[in-house]
Order: structure tokens, then sequence, then C-alpha cells
């Protein structure tokens, strides 16, 4: 059986088996951060110079990660940077063909245009998953759907990790759910509606200090989606590392097996030296996650 037949969290499961990893490594490039050794040498584009760098932190951590995840936006944002970012993803495809590759680009728009976002990014770049933003409703989820593609991953935005993202989603409707939680309810039915459910998921932010510096650890979001989803969809986490989230409680809260969730690490792996000993550095980091996670799961 091809990569391809196998659906997206059949091959997220696989992989956490025979690696026994949660981790997710981002890729999510910044020109700023590149390796002393690529910003002296003069004969390759800035874009193809981030593509090799990020190509070598493939190469190496793809042992310790279950799948990868490409931020669009730091892509784009570098010139020739859209291709260099389809060249990314054809390596990771070409030397780890069962290792889900997911898009962070958050699309939500009206049917028309999420259908071209859908060609856009399955199609051309190449994908196996991708993000949205439900805020226009069922279309958002819809028509990223291609019925000849049952086993893509089509992700919700949910409860992210960025603070300011409490003055929305913790919005009380009818003065008694959280936004949040509606949205979990909604995400979970057009799956089941669109027959996706084996393969959607949610974006949920790992446990965190709440408020800041009080030394208590919130997690009840991710206890409170389980119980509204159960073990129907997966769960990509964003949060770990540099923007504080805590591991053995995201685990404890989170996790019901193999493919239930992946834990994003970005900034941590990659930027984790400017150096020529960039690629090693960024073994360690992913190697250290890998088993901090595994200290905290079940045994």
């Amino acid at each position: 059986m091809t990569a391809a037949e196998i659906g997206f969290r059949k091959r997220l499961a696989a992989q956490q088996i025979s690696k026994e990893t949660l981790v997710c490594v981002g890729l999510d490039p910044m020109p700023e951060k590149l390796p002393v050794c690529f910003s002296t040498s003069s004969n390759q584009l800035l874009a193809q110079k981030v593509a090799t760098w990020m190509k070598d932190i493939v190469f190496v951590t793809a042992h310790f990660g279950c799948m990868f995840k490409l931020q669009s936006a730091h892509w784009e944002a570098i010139p020739g940077g859209r291709e260099a970012m389809q060249e990314v993803i054809q390596f990771i495809k070409k030397e780890f063909p069962y290792m889900p590759v997911f898009l962070d680009c958050k699309r939500g728009d009206i049917g028309r245009t999420q259908e071209r976002y859908r060609v856009a990014h399955f199609n051309l770049d190449g994908v196996d998953g991708m993000n949205f933003s439900p805020y226009m409703g069922k279309d958002c989820m819809e028509f990223l759907v291609d019925k000849s593609y049952p086993g893509r991953a089509i992700v919700g935005l949910c409860y992210t990790s960025n603070p300011s993202a409490r003055e929305v989603q913790n919005l009380l409707i009818d003065n008694r759910m959280p936004l949040w939680e509606v949205i979990a309810i909604m995400t979970f039915q057009w799956a089941k509606d669109l027959g996706i459910l084996e393969n959607a998921g949610l974006v949920m932010a790992a446990a965190y200090e709440e408020p800041k510096g009080s030394g208590h650890i919130y997690d009840r979001h991710l206890i409170r989606c389980r119980e509204i989803v159960g073990d129907k969809l997966w769960f990509l986490i964003p949060g770990i590392g540099n923007q504080g989230g805590f591991i053995e409680q995201t685990v404890k809260a989170a996790y019901i097996g193999p493919g239930s969730i992946a834990i994003n690490s970005s900034s941590d792996i990659i930027f984790a030296s400017t150096g020529e000993d960039y690629a090693q550095a960024a073994v360690n980091k992913a190697k250290a996650l890998r088993d901090a996670i595994r200290a905290t799961m079940p045994k």
C-alpha cells in the first residue's frame, strides 16, 4: 500500500508507534535566523539557502518526529519561498514517504475560495493535511474536502496558544458555553456530516500557566474537548517550548493512544543554533523533546 493510500491519522499513529514519539517538527524559517555558514555563501539565492537549511533539519530530525508542519507565511514572505517550500515538501516525500506533511495556513473563506485553497495546497504544494479557520462556517471545511482523497487531514482552529485568543475564544455564548466549545462541537459535527471524521482534527493549545506567574497549570480546555469529541478527532497541539506550555499536563489531558495528538515544536528545534552545528543542535532539541514527552506517557 502506498503512502497516499493510507489515511493521515493512520500514518501519524504508525510513525508514533515505530519511533515512540509525539513530536511534530515545525519548519517555520526566518531569514535572520539562517545559520552563518549559509549567510556567508553568495552562490545561492536566499530561498534556495533556506530550502537547503530546512532539508538538512528534516533529514536529521525525522527519526524523532511523527510529522512535519510547514507554516506557509514563513515561506511566502521570502522571495521565491513558495517554490522553496514545495521543494522541501517533495524532499520529505522522497526521503520519508510515510511521514505526514501538514501545512499550517489557517485558511477560511467562502466555498469557491476554499476550493481554490484546496487545489493550491493539496494538489500544487502536495501536503497531506492543512488547517482552516471556521469563522465563515461549514463552507470553510466542506470545500477543502475532495472525495477522491478521503485520507487528507482537515483540522479546524479551536483553542489556540496565543494569549490574546482568550479575548475571543472564551466569549460565552448565551452566558453558558465559551465560543471555543461551540466551535469544537460544530467542527465535530461537520466532519461527521462530510464523512471525513477519521482524519479530521482540532488545533488545541498545550496546557499553560494561568494566570502567568501563579503556578496554576490550566489543562481544562484539553479535558473538556476530549469530553466533547472523545477519540474521534486528533489534536494538533502548539504552545510547547518558547510559548511556555507544559508537557506532562498536556499529555495526561489529551493523549488517548497513537494518532490522538501531535505536539508541535518549531523555534526550539530549527533555531537551536546558527553555527555550523545547526543540524546537530536541532537533533539534540528534537530528541530531548521526544524523551521528555515519552517520560510522561502511560506505560
